[in-house]
């Protein structure tokens, strides 16, 4: 690949299908606002890094894979219930979710650096700030599988999801029972945050998940065009950040990616003002009150 050393060329390709996949749950979450949602998911994943890192006896991506969804649904299930049985509003329930997980998780890498058993930062770093560069190639596969899963789940409920995520209400007058398929698109988005981790960080994910989507969300009104737009952006922004970290270790590779997809969200805002701008100068210079009422 363009003459890239091999573990480059995987990590990329990795990265890569992670940014895809954040783009395509994150069109949905976004349409479905849903972020503070994503926001509060990713801070939760932190705990069950940790636990699936202890269970592990050290660093073991398909545990900590594991722990970080177990305390993510915990997170789902109390954000979505909170407000039910009190009467906390739901941005207060999902803050609140958010904070205590969080601290949770800060609590626990601090007892495992400090334990002496694993020794330094035991690698939690790549999971707060993301480092690809640290994944080896069965990790890199692992993630590629789950990312090609969701994908496919998403293509074949695809066009009830559409209709979920635009007219919820009048499927559920004709009878039709969403919940499933609720749950089914937080699970997703769990697992699309939980799978960024490694290669985005708990702090930047959510910022994957939404800029792309919205960046795609300002170039069409189409959704399959913003669905696959969205892809593709994510795509750039995650292999990007990827590559950038690669050529100096300095640089974290979650927030590279951010700054990426931050970056085209910019120039599509500035290139649509200018296109629209432009389109109603048209409008008014061609108008028979511009030529004299002719």
């Amino acid at each position: 690949m363009l003459g890239l050393p091999y573990n480059t060329t995987v990590v990329l390709i990795g990265t890569a299908l992670v940014g895809a996949m954040a783009g395509l749950v994150g069109t949905f979450a976004m349409l479905r606002r849903r972020a503070l949602t994503g926001d509060a998911l990713a801070h939760a994943s932190l705990p069950g890094v940790c636990i699936g890192y202890y269970l592990a006896g050290g660093q073991n991506l398909p545990m900590q894979f594991a722990g970080a969804m177990a305390t993510g649904l915990i997170a789902v299930w109390l954000v979505r219930n909170l407000p039910r049985v009190s009467k906390t509003r739901s941005e207060t329930a999902i803050a609140g979710v958010l904070s205590v997980f969080f601290g949770a998780g800060v609590v626990l890498t601090r007892m495992i650096q400090n334990s002496g058993k694993f020794g330094g930062r035991a690698g939690f770093d790549a999971f707060l700030f993301g480092s690809p560069g640290s994944l080896l190639v069965q990790d890199v596969y692992l993630i590629a599988g789950v990312c090609l899963v969701v994908m496919a789940t998403l293509m074949v409920t695809f066009r009830l999801s559409v209709a979920v995520t635009f007219d919820a209400a009048f499927l559920q007058s004709q009878g039709v029972s969403t919940r499933l398929l609720d749950w089914l698109h937080l699970l997703l988005l769990t697992t699309a945050i939980v799978v960024g981790l490694p290669a985005i960080g708990v702090v930047m994910i959510v910022a994957l998940i939404i800029t792309p989507a919205a960046t795609a969300r300002m170039c069409s009104d189409r959704f399959g065009v913003v669905l696959g737009l969205a892809a593709v952006l994510g795509a750039i922004a995650s292999a990007s950040g990827a590559f950038l970290s690669s050529l100096d270790t300095r640089v974290p590779a979650g927030a590279a990616s951010v700054l990426v997809a931050t970056t085209l969200f910019l120039v599509t805002l500035a290139t649509r003002r200018v296109v629209l701008l432009r389109a109603t100068d048209f409008a008014v210079s061609s108008s028979p009150q511009a030529n004299g009422g002719q």
